[in-house]
């Protein structure tokens, strides 16, 4: 029986092994998305966003797979406002993004409106230096985190695992045994993709840290699509068809992925469930995919 997870509310996220599904997350309000208002992000279209909250439930019921919303804004003014929305209708747990003064803003919201620490996710912190963001970590008693891994597209797996796990932080401290000295319990590590070749040794490192630490690992794994996009082809469906076969791949090795913007939950959804379904079909005939490549 697998027992290693962290449990928020009654979804399972694995750490050590890849044997549940992972953790599927959309960006709500990410600056640019087409429901806010250009001038002034407070203002968003309300019926558009709970329609694509409530699109990305119903696949998370579908297929069957656990799922959560990020919710991130530029400003703090915008984050009090996403939240007081989100938790009318909704409730969490949920990951809480954007820029450090939203995050602020959102946490001391959440603790005014009784959501307690233990019910949403901090995303993310890459480093130890930042004495303002450990002081919020400590006073608001954070125990979920994101650990973003930064580095070039070509820093490979053994300088990822370093990235994490020397004593390289203020303090002569690694980035895990930090936060752990600081209440965080819960650390999920984000491998960091910027291109194609990052995403290969960033699967390469989450099989390390999942091995070896046993904390819970995934990525953003379609970040660098933008890259390939051709005004020749239709952008939209060019674009989404990419970002399905990436899913795909990475869904094998990856304990949560952010797979971007809330509007493509359709295509990431159905891509995971169809990989999950293959990985277990050749799991039980004993079928070794990837061990030759």
């Amino acid at each position: 029986m697998i027992s290693d997870y962290f449990l928020y509310d009654d979804m399972k996220l694995g750490f050590g092994h890849f044997d549940l599904p992972p953790f599927l997350i959309g960006t709500m309000f990410y600056q640019g998305q087409t429901i806010l208002d250009r001038n002034n992000p407070r203002q968003f279209d309300e019926t558009k966003a709970k329609k694509r909250i409530d699109a990305h439930m119903s696949l998370m019921e579908q297929y069957k797979l656990p799922g959560l919303i990020e919710i991130s804004a530029v400003t703090p003014e915008a984050m009090v406002k996403y939240l007081d929305f989100y938790l009318t209708s909704y409730k969490p747990p949920f990951v809480l993004g954007g820029s450090f003064d939203a995050k602020i803003a959102g946490i001391e919201y959440l603790n005014e409106n009784g959501i307690k620490s233990d019910e949403y996710i901090y995303n993310s912190l890459s480093n130890l230096k930042n004495q303002s963001e450990l002081e919020l970590i400590k006073k608001h008693r954070i125990s979920s985190m994101v650990v973003l891994i930064l580095g070039a597209s070509n820093m490979n797996s053994s300088q990822r695992f370093a990235y994490i796990t020397d004593k390289n932080q203020p303090g002569n401290i690694s980035i895990i045994d930090g936060l752990k000295k600081h209440g965080v319990d819960k650390i999920w590590i984000d491998g960091g993709v910027i291109d194609i070749e990052s995403l290969s040794h960033i699967l390469d490192t989450q099989q390390i840290v999942s091995r070896s630490l046993k904390l819970p690992v995934g990525t953003a794994p379609t970040l660098f699509l933008f890259k390939y996009s051709s005004p020749r082809l239709n952008l939209k469906y060019h674009t989404k068809y990419r970002k399905a076969s990436v899913m795909f791949i990475a869904s094998w090795y990856s304990n949560f992925i952010f797979y971007g913007a809330i509007e493509d939950a359709k295509e990431c959804f159905a891509s995971v469930y169809q990989a999950l379904e293959l990985k277990n079909v050749m799991k039980n005939n004993n079928i070794r995919l990837f061990d030759k490549i």
